[in-house]
């Protein structure tokens, strides 16, 4: 039921079936959430919205979003958030904590055993065919000691709580999990928007988490500092956004494949300074992709080779490969054996009752009940597949029930269970919707398992769904871990947050995990041939778009003689016709800068911002993303306006980001004086002043003197020597 006033919210909010995380059975708020609830009270529907429209906004400066495969029309969107927190106690988390914990070692166990001595297997606990059948398993590991016996150091586990209002495990998630950019996103949010209510409340801190994670990267190795990269498919995977996020906040590199060389079975990339070993891989694109001449040979996204070197032990890469057959969902119903076998324990957080459609007897009950059963592909992730047996027609059942006879083994089936629900602003009013929550789980080198006090909420925004995946139309929520609260007087007046209660328990892991004190360094940037590749074209693209808008003005205000419009038309490659009289040809001119010329530059910005989003600030990022909205509303004039307040951020960057963006600035002047033979003397210099800041003792310097000599001469040829020698240096990093 909806409340559309917001008093005495439980009252008139229960959802039958399912237990709510604010409110009791007997509509009270639970003790953990009464400061949350008592904020939900005194505000207005309005008021709630606002701020509803307040996170939205922010995440669409920033430029939050994932992509969406099956939709050709919109593959980028803004995730759904909302504002009203889900409340998790501290005593309920320690619960969940210490049932990660313990699942995640013995899922470590396992992937170690079963590329090893295959004890499990000999025990008869699970049977082999599970295993090799898998399409994650990798024969290939079998033996290979990897210098830390850790397979998989980053985890997400999705957990539900049922009817009785426990917490289970739905799935585990241990290739490349991804949603922890969301989490602190959303804590962002929180912090920013809820600042009375957050800071007054022991809610457990998160915004750690990158330097949590930077050093389990680290633990991968025995190495010294050893140099991380983040390996990513590219801009258009749909995690993009947090590949780039975690690389500029652990101040790492953002790789992409032809970043990377082997040589000698050592990986190596390619920096402005030269070759770089790298000690760790942290990949974010599967197996199949990872090596051409290992895997799928038609593999662009890969590093050629890498096997080698992973073989040889010079490289670790996290997750180790063939990681995923541990969170195949045929294997899943196995985990709680493991549990038991490894470690001598009983499961903390249980599983939920599964048929394996690859047995006759329980295929047939499956066949009997899809109308009320959640059937799952077993290699599927992210929604995509599911039959959801209540909420699916005939038609979409009768459909299911010949892909299940056709692959039997390739499904597993569970009952329907009503997930818990969270308070959530839809529609003008307070509706219960259903929720999960992805805790993030870090395994350490030695042993040692680190989680987040929090993790991922997702929450289902369609009333009666229970299909949380953002791409299924779920949303998200920050989650709040919050912790006893001192008897204290005067509490709500205090001039200090309610932090005091928890910080034994931060300081406890900062002794046992060995986390960083300090922030992140980012005074000394490893910056990639291929990043100062965009970054001169970003700088290029940003002064085109600067010389078009000018020319714009300039039409307009009927200042540009024919003379001088045909010989820009002519050196600058307008497809605009000369012999067209004075009007026409200005109108047509227009319509090429306004219509072609602009768009498409617009359009390259973007696509240079995006591949150099790991060295660029986030403050940076968000003014550029504001770039593409206005230019997506067709508001271009308003979008080229915008880009003298990304000039102004972009000269703030790190020296050497400033640097490259700088020298493509000026090399664009250089070249439209020298197409059009205008004296270029003064540009020269100023191009001569950002070569000099180049890295020297390397390939750079040869511009320099390349530069000197155009000065002298300025003549064409001068210059396209220039041109050649920059190509020729950046294309080594492509």
């Amino acid at each position: 039921m909806v409340n559309n006033n917001k008093a005495e919210v439980c009252a008139q909010y229960q959802l039958a079936g399912s237990v709510d995380e604010l409110c009791q059975a007997d509509s009270r708020y639970r003790p953990a959430a009464a400061g949350v609830g008592a904020w939900l009270d005194e505000m207005s529907m309005d008021a709630l919205n606002h701020l509803n429209e307040q996170a939205k906004s922010i995440f669409y400066r920033k430029g939050v979003t994932f992509t969406v495969y099956s939709d050709a029309q919109n593959i980028e969107r803004m995730i759904p958030f909302d504002i009203i927190p889900r409340i998790i106690d501290f005593e309920e988390w320690q619960h969940i904590e210490a049932g990660c914990r313990q699942r995640i070692t013995a899922l470590n166990a396992f992937l170690h055993d079963i590329y090893h001595d295959q004890r499990i297997i000999k025990a008869g606990i699970v049977p082999p065919d599970y295993i090799y059948a898998s399409g994650c398993y990798e024969p290939w590991m079998v033996g290979i000691e990897l210098e830390r016996p850790i397979y998989a150091h980053i985890s997400g586990i999705d957990l539900i709580r049922d009817e009785r209002g426990q917490f289970c495990v739905l799935e585990d998630n241990l290739r490349t999990p991804s949603g922890v950019s969301y989490m602190l996103e959303s804590r962002h949010i929180s912090e920013a928007l809820l600042s009375e209510v957050f800071y007054h409340s022991p809610v457990l801190e998160v915004s750690d988490y990158p330097q949590r994670l930077k050093a389990c990267l680290a633990s991968a190795t025995s190495k010294f500092d050893p140099q991380i990269v983040i390996l990513t498919p590219g801009r258009f995977n749909s995690a993009y956004y947090e590949h780039a996020f975690l690389a500029h906040e652990m101040g790492v590199p953002l790789v992409h494949g032809y970043d990377l060389v082997v040589e000698d079975a050592k990986v190596y990339l390619q920096s402005i300074r030269g070759k770089v070993q790298v000690d760790v891989i942290y990949r974010r694109l599967d197996d199949d992709f990872i090596d051409p001449l290992g895997f799928r040979e038609d593999s662009a996204l890969g590093v050629t080779g890498l096997m080698s070197a992973y073989r040889a032990g010079n490289v670790v890469v996290v997750n180790a490969l063939g990681t995923g057959v541990a969170d195949d969902k045929s294997l899943y119903p196995f985990v709680p054996d493991m549990i038991e076998f490894y470690l001598g324990e009983s499961a903390i957080l249980p599983n939920i009752k599964t048929y394996q459609c690859r047995k006759p007897d329980e295929l047939s009950y499956v066949l009997d009940h899809l109308d009320k059963l959640v059937v799952k592909e077993t290699q599927g992730s992210g929604g995509y597949g599911m039959l959801i047996g209540p909420q699916a027609s005939a038609d979409e059942i009768a459909a299911y029930r010949q892909r299940l006879l056709a692959n039997p083994s390739g499904f597993i089936a569970q009952p329907t269970i009503s997930l818990s629900t969270c308070p959530t602003a839809v529609d003008n009013s307070i509706a219960p919707r259903h929720v999960d929550l992805r805790p993030f789980i870090l395994s350490h080198g030695d042993g040692t398992v680190d989680i987040v006090p929090g993790g991922l909420t997702r929450v289902a925004m369609v009333e009666g769904s229970l299909v949380v995946n953002s791409s299924q139309g779920g949303g998200i929520k920050d989650t709040w871990v919050v912790a006893p609260t001192l008897d204290r007087k005067d509490s709500a007046d205090s001039l200090s947050p309610a932090r005091a209660p928890y910080s034994d328990y931060l300081n406890h892991y900062s002794r046992t995990q060995g986390l960083q004190d300090s922030p992140i360094d980012r005074s000394d940037i490893i910056l990639l041939l291929s990043t100062a590749n965009y970054l001169i074209w970003l700088g290029r693209y940003s002064e085109r778009l600067c010389h078009y808008d000018s020319l714009m003005r300039q039409l307009i205000n009927h200042e540009l003689d024919q003379h001088r419009m045909v010989h820009l038309i002519w050196h600058l490659g307008f497809d605009v016709d000369l012999k067209l009289p004075s009007p026409a040809m200005q109108q047509q001119l227009i319509y090429e800068l306004e219509q072609k010329k602009i768009p498409s530059t617009i359009a390259a910005i973007e696509s240079n911002v995006q591949d150099a989003k790991g060295v660029i600030g986030n403050d940076t990022a968000e003014l550029y993303n504001l770039i593409k909205r206005l230019a997506h509303a067709g508001e271009y004039r308003a979008a080229t306006l915008q880009l003298n307040a990304c000039n102004a951020a972009m000269s703030e960057e790190h020296e050497l980001v400033t640097c490259f963006w700088q020298l493509g600035r000026h090399f664009e002047q250089l070249e439209r004086m020298v197409l059009l033979n205008d004296t270029a003397i003064t540009i020269s210099q100023e191009f001569l002043y950002w070569i000099d800041k180049l890295p020297k003792n390397t390939r750079w310097q040869e511009l320099t003197r390349l530069a000197n000599q155009l000065i002298q001469s300025q003549e064409r040829y001068d210059f396209n020597k220039i041109n050649r020698a920059f190509s020729d240096i950046l294309q080594e990093g492509m």
